[in-house]
């Protein structure tokens, strides 16, 4: 038991050694700066949380409110951390967007890396082009329709790309898998319950599935939509096409930006010491 009590401590002991502060010179020595004051527009609360250098990249915690009924759509990949210091340059975070719902939040972190020299002792933050307000009712676009059974599973629908994924149709029931890219620079709104389905004889058949939701899609990113319609006997008859109806279903909202405040980060020793140990 003394041999294992001994075996244990020196593991400790191990475990202590490894875990004191790293030196100023290894990989990863976290740099840290001192604390930004919340940033606040008339759109938007920012705090800009924990921002620290490694060797080979930055990065703070971004916390954002929407003080808006509006959605707000953040550019990620457009925020650039500049210094002049070991050849660090300008550089930007890989391409990222996000919205916000209205009166939301959300906490992301922000990142720049690669390469080495990351840890500066001052560092400008720039949100050009950042941030933009979009409303939540957008202008509806000229839709489209599938037949069913289907002759194509690709509809281009000005700034949407509908794609047929998966369906079923026989004379009970119908039910497909769409998936929507919004290739726009704002905001995509699809509107399932607008999603109409139109018999050969003119009749529209309610989409059942449909909630009265709004399905958000920031830009070049996509969502599926799902449509579902069990039919009464005798409502199609063998063989009878019947067709999904976007019209009325798509929305692009244009965003208009909006400025927020650059920053500056300056190291600071005391809280650097604190959070390397």
């Amino acid at each position: 038991m003394k041999r294992i009590a001994i075996i244990v401590s020196a593991l400790v002991l191990m475990y202590t050694v490894n875990a004191v502060a790293q030196p100023e010179d290894h990989p990863h020595f976290e740099k840290h700066y001192g604390d930004v004051e919340v940033i606040e527009t008339d759109e938007i609360k920012l705090e800009v949380i924990r921002p620290h250098s490694q060797e080979s990249f930055t990065q703070f915690t971004a916390k954002i409110y929407n003080k808006t009924d509006d959605y707000i759509l953040v550019k990620k990949h457009l925020v650039s951390f500049t210094s002049s210091e070991n050849g660090y340059g300008t550089k930007h975070p890989k391409e990222d967007i996000d919205f916000i719902e209205p009166h939301g939040d959300i906490t992301r972190t922000i990142k720049v890396e690669g390469g080495i020299g990351y840890k500066v002792e001052a560092l400008e933050i720039s949100f050009d082009g950042v941030f933009s307000r979009a409303p939540v009712v957008g202008k509806r676009t000229e839709g489209g329709e599938f037949k069913m059974k289907p002759d194509k599973n690709s509809i281009m629908m000005e700034p949407f790309a509908v794609t047929l994924k998966k369906w079923r149709f026989d004379t009970k029931e119908l039910s497909a898998d769409f998936k929507i890219r919004y290739r726009g620079e704002s905001i995509g709104i699809v509107n399932e319950s607008n999603v109409k389905i139109r018999k050969e004889d003119g009749t529209i058949l309610e989409n059942t599935e449909a909630k009265n939701k709004h399905i958000i899609i920031p830009p070049m990113a996509t969502r599926t939509v799902t449509v579902v319609r069990p039919f009464k006997k005798g409502a199609v008859e063998k063989g009878e096409s019947v067709y999904v109806v976007w019209d009325e279903a798509l929305e692009a909202a244009e965003s208009v930006s909006f400025e927020v405040a650059s920053i500056s980060l300056t190291y600071d020793p005391d809280k650097t010491k604190r959070e390397n140990k």
